[in-house]
């Protein structure tokens, strides 16, 4: 379409006499660039430089296109922690709900930089069926990994107090903190 002077019609038209149409042609014209942007942002996804993939991870979170996400769904699966973690920390940014089930995968990823962005992020997704998910991540080793799991339980809801109790009277104050935030919403069941 491009060939055809589409982006000229359209930035033409954003001189016309009547808003609605000069509305219109602006709105065009910002889809028109971010096709062009995904495809850019693709492309250096698909890049050997790691700095340059992670810049991509994170343009490709602030676009709303289809391919956008579905380039963060292999970048969630990536064999680099660094863009694994970037992907997750996108997420938490912009929650998706489509982009849930992958994240709630991210919780037993072998890196605990990934675990918590994974966590985060479905914290942040205010969505209390996740809750039994994260609750997982308050067996995991990492101090770090329990503490975030407690806040994203604090944020979402739905955590069972028995899971929760023992955490109350933790060693780490941080932790201890975390758990007492979760208390107000925790069930009973």
């Amino acid at each position: 379409m491009e060939g055809v002077g589409v982006r000229e019609i359209l930035v033409s038209a954003l001189e016309d006499q009547d808003p609605d149409v000069r509305k219109a042609a602006a709105a065009a014209l910002d889809r028109l660039e971010e096709q062009g942007s995904v495809e850019r942002l693709i492309q250096r996804f698909g890049s050997e430089n790691l700095r340059d993939r992670v810049q991509a991870v994170y343009g490709l979170g602030r676009l709303r296109d289809q391919r956008a996400r579905e380039a963060l769904l292999a970048a969630l699966a990536d064999p680099v922690v660094d863009i694994r973690a970037a992907a997750a920390r996108i997420l938490a940014e912009s929650p998706d709900g489509r982009m849930v089930e992958p994240l709630i995968e991210r919780i037993e990823d072998p890196e605990a930089i990934v675990r918590r962005a994974a966590i985060t992020a479905l914290g942040l997704s205010g969505d209390a069926r996740v809750a039994p998910f994260v609750e997982t991540a308050l067996d995991d080793p990492d101090p770090a990994v329990v503490r975030d799991a407690l806040e994203a339980l604090s944020r979402i809801g739905g955590a069972r107090l028995d899971r929760v109790l023992g955490f109350t009277e933790h060693q780490n104050p941080r932790i201890r903190a975390a758990a007492l935030s979760v208390l107000p919403e925790a069930r009973t069941e």
